[in-house]
C-alpha cells in the first residue's frame, strides 16, 4: 500500500450519497449508547430514526438524553414513504375554565446530527387548529438540535405553524444546522421554525424554498417574546402568497431579536399596512423587537428593508461586511471558492466543505471531490475485506475506509 488520504467530506452538501440502505417502513431501536453525555444513544438507522418518533408519540420525553446520528440517513420519499411529525403540538385554553390545556408530546433531549443529512423526508401534517407541523413538532427549554442537515430531496407540508426542523418553538436551541428541504405551509411558515415563542436559533442557514401565506420567513415565520435568531441566513425564495414575506423572520412581536443575519433569497409577496410587507430580513414588527447588523442584497432579495443595511452582491463577500456579520465572534468565514456564490459562510460550513484535492502519485492518479472519486482511467474500489464495491471513472462513496486500485497500484482512502 502506498498512502493513507484522510479527507473530509461535505455532509452539508443535499448531492452527497445517503450511507444507509433506504428505510423500509420499519422502526427499530437502537443498540449503542447509554443516553448520556459519554455514551450517546447512535442513530445510524432510518429505522432507529422512526423508532424514536414512536417513542416521542407514546410520550416519552428523552429529558436529559442525548442522541448521535452517525449516518447520513435515506427516508425513501421516493418510495411514497411518509416520516411521522416528532412529536405533537397541542395546547389551548380550556372554554369552561379558562386554564391553560397542554397536551404537547414533546422531545426534549439533545440530538447531534454530526453534519450527516438526512433526506428523502417526506413530512405531511395538517390541521388547521393546533399546527405543528415540522421534523419536531415542538421544542422545549430543554430540547436542543445541533449539526444537522435536512436534504434537498425532504418535503415538509402542513397547514398553520410549520417549520423545515419544527413546528412550534417554545425554548431551546436550533445551531449549526442547515436545511435544503421545501417548506411549504399555511400561516407561520419558516424554513426551521413555523412558530418561535422561545429558545434560539443560531449558527443556521437555509437553502431550501418556503411557501406559506401571510408570516412567512427564511428562518421563522412568527417571533415573539424573548426568543431570537442570530448568525443565519436565507439564499432561498420566500414566497408569501397572502401578506409579507422575509428572508429571515416574518413577523416579530414583544421582545424578539434578530442579530447578524443576512438574505440573499427572493422575496415574493402582498403588502398590507396590517399584515405587513415583503422584506428582505423582517417583514412585519410590533412593540420592543430589535433588529440589528443585519445585510442584504436589494437586487437578489427584490425589496429592501429599513431594519436592515443593503450592500451589494460583491460587497456582501468582503471583508467588511464579514465584520458586521460576525460582531465580536468568528462565526462568519469568506467562502472557499465554488461555495455559497461567494457569500459568506459559516465557519462550521467551511470546516465540512466539500475538499477537491488532487493526487498524482506517479501511477496513481486521481481527484476526491467530497466523496466523489474521478480519474481517467478506470478505478476499482474495495473496502478493507477485500470486497469490490464500485468501478469506473467517477464513483460516490459513502463515508468509509477503502482501497483504490488504479493500473495496478493499490492505495488506501478514508473518507469521513
Amino acid at each position: 500500500m502506498k498512502k493513507i488520504y484522510t479527507l473530509t467530506a461535505a455532509a452539508f452538501c443535499a448531492a452527497s450519497a445517503l450511507a444507509s440502505a433506504p428505510w423500509d417502513g420499519s422502526a427499530s431501536s437502537w443498540t449503542e449508547g447509554d443516553g448520556s453525555a459519554n455514551s450517546p444513544f447512535i442513530i445510524s438507522s432510518p429505522a432507529h430514526l422512526a423508532y424514536l418518533a414512536e417513542q416521542v408519540n407514546a410520550g416519552t420525553t428523552f429529558e436529559g438524553q442525548f442522541f448521535s446520528l452517525t449516518d447520513d440517513l435515506d427516508m425513501a420519499a421516493d418510495a411514497g414513504r411518509k416520516f411521522p411529525v416528532i412529536g405533537l403540538f397541542d395546547t389551548y385554553t380550556d372554554g369552561q375554565t379558562q386554564e391553560n390545556v397542554d397536551n404537547s408530546l414533546a422531545f426534549m433531549g439533545t440530538l447531534n446530527g454530526n453534519y450527516h443529512t438526512i433526506d428523502n423526508l417526506a413530512v405531511e401534517f395538517f390541521d388547521e387548529e393546533i399546527g405543528g407541523t415540522g421534523f419536531f413538532a415542538v421544542l422545549r427549554t430543554e430540547s436542543s438540535i445541533c449539526n444537522l442537515i435536512l436534504g434537498a430531496n425532504s418535503t415538509i407540508t402542513g397547514d398553520i405553524v410549520t417549520g423545515g426542523f419544527v413546528g412550534q418553538m417554545l425554548g431551546g436551541t436550533i445551531q449549526n444546522c442547515a436545511n435544503y428541504a421545501t417548506v411549504t405551509g399555511n400561516m407561520f411558515t419558516g424554513g426551521f421554525v413555523g412558530c418561535m415563542e422561545g429558545g434560539k436559533v443560531a449558527c443556521c442557514v437555509n437553502h431550501g424554498a418556503v411557501l406559506g401565506s401571510t408570516e412567512v420567513g427564511g428562518i421563522a415565520g412568527q417571533g415573539a417574546y424573548n426568543a431570537s435568531i442570530e448568525y443565519c441566513y436565507n439564499s432561498a425564495p420566500v414566497t408569501a402568497s397572502g401578506f409579507g414575506g422575509a428572508g429571515i423572520g416574518g413577523a416579530l412581536y414583544d421582545s424578539f431579536a434578530i442579530s447578524h443575519c443576512y438574505n440573499v433569497g427572493a422575496i415574493t409577496g402582498n403588502s398590507n399596512p396590517y399584515m405587513g410587507s415583503p422584506h428582505a430580513i423582517v417583514s412585519d414588527m410590533m412593540y420592543s423587537n430589535k433588529v440589528s447588523d443585519c445585510l442584504y442584497v436589494s437586487e437578489l432579495s427584490g425589496c429592501d428593508d429599513s431594519h436592515a443595511t443593503a450592500v451589494t452582491a460583491d460587497e456582501l463577500g468582503q471583508t467588511d461586511a464579514i465584520a458586521v456579520l460576525n460582531g465580536n465572534t468568528s462565526n462568519f468565514v469568506a467562502a472557499p471558492e465554488g461555495l455559497n456564490n461567494g457569500f459568506p459562510v459559516l465557519a462550521w460550513e467551511a470546516e465540512v466543505a466539500s475538499v477537491r484535492s488532487v493526487f498524482n502519485d506517479n501511477d496513481v492518479n486521481f481527484i476526491v471531490n467530497g466523496r466523489t472519486i474521478s480519474s481517467d482511467t478506470t478505478v476499482e474500489v474495495y473496502d478493507f475485506t477485500g470486497r469490490h464495491i464500485a468501478s469506473g471513472q467517477a464513483i460516490s462513496l459513502p463515508a468509509g475506509y477503502y482501497i483504490l486500485v488504479i493500473n495496478g497500484q493499490a492505495t488506501k482512502l478514508i473518507l469521513r
